[in-house]
């Protein structure tokens, strides 16, 4: 009778385990569609009761914590993952999910722990290795990042954006080569894929100009507006002297992003070149409105102005200039030499000394503080020393030559 007993409530025990894990897997079912239809709260309730009805439910607290995650509630989306894996050790959604969910927390080394105790339980598990990768790359840890996206590669060939991403790393680790090739293979896939074909650009800009104005012609080709490839390839135009085409593009790229401050600046020294100074005026005033403290272009305006005899607007500018960047040694320079002309000697030796605490090197203020010297502040010596200091930059005047070597004897 005692046996009996016993086995009567061993055969009660497996009943009502049965009843409780059909129980829960009724909720578990419910809460899954709710969870696929993007009902979170719902499916949050559903699946409360399917853990409460089987608490070794490790599927269960999984999707829970699916559901809370889907909420953004980290901390509640935690804890039921952390039951699951408790339940479960190798459930390796469970790890993967947790690993993201310490990154949205920005918990990254937490999350590199979750992430490859992921990959321990299923090497094959891709989007682990892509969390592993874009770690990687937030904490500059690009060794992890190169070998995660290359896993990622391994797995999926097909996976563009973490070839894509797998190229920018070996540029950042300096492998343009490398880089290339990868860029290639993502748009063999792809051939338009634009990231790709900006950073193939780029890379061929020095040694591949016709191969670089090429690719952000196909980004152009469907994507008119594509402001970062207009950039590019007006730089490229510039640098290789199609200057008409230089002018075009970035006069189109600034119709439509007026605040490109670089672009502004370089137009307006295509047109100076041209000798279109009123054209040329205005995009400097355009690069200053878009960046105020643009240093550069404060100094090429004044430039301009100098160039046609309007002083005091020069002197204005290379004020502004220096008012910004006080160490910008052609603006001194170019300061000093409307000094001498003006006749302003002391203030003319003033700048070029400024000139030259920067740039020690600055043949040319060598050379007008000998002058200045020599001629209008007299004092042989320093006109001398300067002067050495010229010949031995390599700069070449025939009487200063003879000066120096006339010096000698005395």
């Amino acid at each position: 009778m005692r046996l009996r007993g016993w086995w009567l409530c061993g055969i009660l025990l497996l009943q009502t385990t049965y009843l409780a894990a059909h129980e829960a897997q009724h909720y578990f079912d419910s809460g899954v569609e709710a969870v696929n239809q993007g009902k979170s709260g719902e499916a949050i309730a559903q699946l409360k009761r399917a853990v409460a009805s089987y608490p070794n439910f490790a599927q269960g607290y999984y999707m829970l914590g699916r559901a809370y995650h889907d909420q953004r509630d980290y901390a509640q989306a935690q804890q039921a993952l952390q039951r699951a894996i408790a339940l479960y050790p190798k459930y390796a959604e469970a790890h993967y999910l947790l690993g993201l969910t310490y990154y949205h927390q920005q918990d990254f080394r937490a999350a590199e722990a979750a992430a490859r105790q992921a990959v321990e339980a299923y090497p094959r598990y891709e989007e682990a290795h892509t969390l592993l990768a874009a770690l990687g790359e937030r904490r500059g840890a690009l060794a992890l990042a190169l070998e995660s996206y290359r896993q990622v590669a391994k797995l999926n060939p097909k996976n563009v954006e973490a070839l894509f991403r797998l190229g920018v790393i070996l540029e950042k680790l300096d492998k343009p080569t490398d880089a290339k090739l990868i860029y290639q293979q993502v748009t063999a896939q792809q051939p338009h894929h634009t990231e790709a074909l900006l950073r193939l650009g780029i890379l061929a800009e020095q040694q591949q100009p016709e191969e670089a104005i090429a690719a952000y012609q196909a980004i152009l080709a469907r994507q008119p507006e594509h402001t970062d490839a207009l950039h590019h390839l007006a730089v490229l135009y510039h640098n290789t002297q199609q200057t008409e085409q230089a002018i075009a593009t970035y006069t189109r790229l600034l119709q439509l992003d007026p605040q490109r401050a670089e672009a502004a600046l370089d137009l307006g020294i295509l047109y100076a070149r041209q000798g279109n100074t009123t054209a040329a005026e205005r995009a400097y005033q355009q690069a200053i409105a878009a960046r105020p403290v643009y240093a550069e272009a404060h100094y090429m305006l004044a430039v301009l102005y100098d160039a046609e005899k309007r002083t005091d607007q020069a002197i204005e500018a290379l004020q502004k200039v220096l008012q910004i960047q006080p160490e910008h040694a052609e603006a001194h320079y170019t300061l000093g030499a409307i000094y001498v002309r003006q006749q302003r000697y002391q203030d003319a030796v003033h700048e070029f000394e400024a000139a030259l605490t920067t740039r020690p090197d600055f043949r040319e203020a060598h050379y007008s503080l000998g002058v200045c010297y020599e001629f209008y502040l007299p004092n042989v010596a320093k006109a001398l020393e300067h002067y050495r200091q010229f010949l031995a930059l390599g700069g070449s005047d025939t009487r200063v030559e003879q000066l120096v070597e006339y010096s000698k004897g005395r």
